[in-house]
């Protein structure tokens, strides 16, 4: 059965909002109080979760769409109904998945979402980064950790003689370049200002 995901309550004088970014896509799993999408309005910026797990179906309304409270903005559905049309077609073999031990010596991964989601991004299995969290939890800076441990050496290694020839012709510091949301919109409208000099 699918949720529905609608435009909560934002407050005592806002009656509407604009979708700022979806924070996950159509197709991509969602746990239960994960963050979905950002919706922005003249006070404030929030970001609706999602009340229980599943997978995220459809976005009704894209970036940038004004909504009004109570507006739908998404559906979720379970995991099972998405994933089972998926599985019926069994023409390939499944791939063979080597099981890691951990160092307390089990196979199961006992980490939380966002470090398995950190794993995930850095390739690392989370099997293999010594868990602190409580009963043993792999947690996200765990693996933070563990990423940072194997990169030190080489990047110290590769970093050191290139730092020297570059410093003077490098910026110190990057800077992204965005648009300005509708709230930095409407301080520059109100300021007179155009923008340039920010």
């Amino acid at each position: 059965m699918a949720y529905e995901i609608k435009v909560p309550p934002l407050g005592e004088s806002i009656v509407e909002a604009t979708v700022a970014r979806w924070l996950k896509q159509s197709g991509e799993a969602v746990a239960a109080g994960e963050p979905v999408v950002e919706l922005e309005t003249d006070k404030v910026n929030l970001e609706v979760a999602a009340d229980k797990g599943g997978v995220l179906e459809s976005i009704s309304k894209n970036a940038g769409d004004t909504v009004a409270i109570g507006d739908l903005l998404g559906t979720i559905g379970d995991v099972a109904a998405v994933s089972a049309p998926v599985a019926a077609p069994a023409t390939q073999p499944a791939p063979v998945i080597a099981e890691v031990s951990s160092p307390n010596g089990s196979t199961d991964i006992f980490a939380t979402p966002t470090a398995q989601k950190v794993a995930a991004e850095h390739g690392v299995d989370p099997r293999q980064v010594a868990g602190s969290g409580p009963g043993g939890r792999v947690t996200k800076e765990d693996v933070l950790k563990f990423v940072g441990d194997k990169a030190q050496p080489v990047a110290a290694a590769v970093a050191a003689p290139a730092a020297k020839a570059w410093d003077s012709l490098l910026p110190s510091r990057w800077v992204a370049i965005t648009p300005a949301s509708s709230v930095g919109r409407r301080l520059l409208d109100h300021d007179g200002g155009d923008g340039s000099s920010v």
